[in-house]
């Protein structure tokens, strides 16, 4: 092959190298500004439904507490969430309603009757990120007792 269009074949892949990774950056800061435009709340039309589990097993009556933008792990201090519901008392799963798109944390509390002692409490969450503005959506929350 000759110098010229091996000099060629050099600049046309270093151009579509080039424009992947514009394509990626453009994504990506699009991806930024559509989770900088939401507003973290409870003035929207999205549904999230938790269920409890732990070890495998749903873990009924749970209280479930959400924080709005967290920047990290809220704590377990209940009072630094922004809304609370709870499960039925026979039932894995709750659901908070009204939700806008944007980042959360979620936390739960239970109780895992089939521990010894039977009234051994259970909590856990996990940060997560939607862009639904409406809807239906659902997430398990692992909790343990801190094994």
């Amino acid at each position: 092959m000759n110098k010229s269009v091996m000099n060629t074949k050099r600049i046309i892949l270093r151009a579509i190298i080039l424009m992947i990774c514009v394509t990626f950056i453009q994504c990506k800061d699009k991806k930024k500004e559509e989770e900088d435009n939401c507003s973290e709340g409870r003035t929207g039309q999205l549904t999230m439904m938790f269920k409890m589990v732990h070890h495998s097993r749903p873990i009924p009556g749970c209280r479930v507490f959400i924080k709005y933008n967290p920047c990290e792990f809220p704590g377990p201090d209940t009072t630094k969430y922004d809304y609370a519901v709870s499960a039925e008392w026979n039932s894995a799963y709750a659901s908070i309603d009204s939700l806008n798109c944007g980042r959360y944390y979620v936390y739960a509390i239970g109780i895992d009757s089939l521990l010894d002692p039977s009234d051994w409490i259970c909590v856990g969450g996990l940060p997560f990120n939607t862009s639904m503005v409406s809807g239906l959506d659902s997430m398990n929350v692992y909790i343990t007792e801190g094994d």
